[in-house]
């Protein structure tokens, strides 16, 4: 168990371009449990695993949800300097490589702003100009909201 601890610590930790970025990271947003035993067993279809994209890395599952990729969440809007852009590129790399099977990315047509408001969602800059062959999109529509 510790030995899978490691490898995992050696994944976050490369992710990071300085001990001291890692450090922050990790101060702001530690894991909370082992990577021990994470996988589902074949049997298994009732586990779900709810995991931020730093704390992914290594792992694999069979269906991956990556939520809230829409600008000003995906990149985040403290990081907008070309290297720090080339990052939030790289953690979403991280994301969708996690899905074996499936791979759904969701962002929200309106967002609620408290300053702004309601405003209209754009995806991220980071699924622009991704084939249609590749990435489907799709519309989920609630019961609550008007069809016309």
């Amino acid at each position: 168990r510790r030995r899978n601890d490691l490898e995992h610590l050696v994944g976050l930790a490369s992710e990071h371009r300085s001990l001291l970025a890692f450090l922050t990271h990790m101060a702001l947003d530690p894991p909370t449990d082992s990577v021990d035993g994470v996988m589902a067993t074949e049997g298994d279809n009732e586990l779900l695993v709810l995991s931020t994209i730093h704390s992914a890395k290594g792992l694999e599952w069979r269906a991956v949800f990556v939520i809230w990729a829409t600008e000003g969440r995906f990149p985040a809007p403290h990081s907008l300097a070309p290297e720090d852009l080339e990052e939030e590129r790289r953690l979403l790399y991280v994301a969708v490589t996690r899905a074996r099977d499936q791979l759904y990315i969701t962002y929200p047509v309106k967002v609620f702003d408290r300053f702004q408001g309601v405003t209209l969602g754009k995806v991220s800059r980071f699924l622009e100009g991704i084939s249609p062959n590749v990435l489907v999109p799709s519309r989920v529509v609630s019961s609550q909201d008007p069809i016309f």
